[in-house]
């Protein structure tokens, strides 16, 4: 076994013990029945963003790194994204179904202009700048380990508690979905990281972008049990008073309307 083959072994050990894998908001999101205005309010239009900006994520890791074979692997994962993987339903608008089985066409709306908790909005500028401004092996870092490898243990908890909420299996397609396919994706990532990663500096990117991610999430997590909680009893936490439109605005190459099915 490579050194590198050992670190990723060693990575993903890691990443299965983190914070934000182990959440006590997956605990309580898989056994508390919560309720359609809860989930929009509280989860729903909080992730929306983050779902919103992960294509522009990976296409700034496209533009990020000059080696092909990094490219292809990263582009191949993009075609999924963009809707290959789902029948050309790019993976926003399988997301959106969930969204409208929260509350059809008005909750679908309120995305773009909802104020978002500042925990969403340092999830996505915290991406945007592993993705963009950071080494590639720290972006590779972020969305292989802390994503593709990391959603095989956060989505299953997530998809129990919408079974539980009465979703059905149409309205949580972007989730099951993620968990059937991310394994693979996580491979591929893989086998680019045992490519590139040569020296301990190279690996110690690749951790840098996995914890910087993961912590990111974890907070996610702690502000999305807060808000569906408060929801639930009257109770909801203030936000930002920022918007995901306001967000679109201080990136190019990111869309101010919906991703088109």
């Amino acid at each position: 076994m490579s050194d590198t083959q050992q670190f990723l072994k060693d990575l993903n050990e890691e990443v299965r013990n983190h914070p934000a894998v182990n959440h006590h908001f997956l605990e309580t999101v898989s056994t508390r029945p919560f309720s359609k205005k809860a989930w929009l309010g509280g989860f729903a239009q909080q992730l929306y963003p983050h779902v919103h900006f992960f294509i522009p994520y990976m296409e700034e890791m496209l533009l990020n790194t000059f080696d092909m074979n990094a490219k292809l692997i990263v582009a191949k994962i993009l075609l999924d994204e963009y809707g290959e993987d789902a029948a050309g339903a790019s993976h926003p608008e399988l997301f959106r179904r969930f969204v409208r089985g929260c509350g059809g066409a008005e909750a679908d709306a309120s995305l773009l202009t909802t104020p978002l908790d500042q925990a969403t909005v340092d999830l996505v500028q915290t991406h945007m700048r592993l993705c963009r401004d950071e080494h590639f092996l720290v972006g590779i870092g972020a969305i292989g380990q802390a994503h593709e490898f990391a959603i095989a243990y956060l989505f299953p908890p997530i998809l129990k508690g919408m079974k539980l909420s009465g979703f059905t299996s149409t309205e949580t397609e972007f989730f099951s979905l993620h968990v059937d396919h991310d394994v693979e994706h996580s491979k591929m990532l893989e086998d680019t990281m045992i490519k590139m990663a040569i020296s301990d500096e190279d690996r110690a990117m690749i951790r840098k972008g996995a914890l910087a991610s993961l912590q990111a999430r974890a907070d996610l997590w702690a502000s999305m049990e807060r808000r569906m909680i408060g929801i639930e009893n009257g109770d909801v936490p203030p936000t930002s008073k920022q918007t995901l439109l306001d967000m679109t605005k201080q990136f190019k190459n990111v869309p101010d309307a919906f991703w088109p099915s």
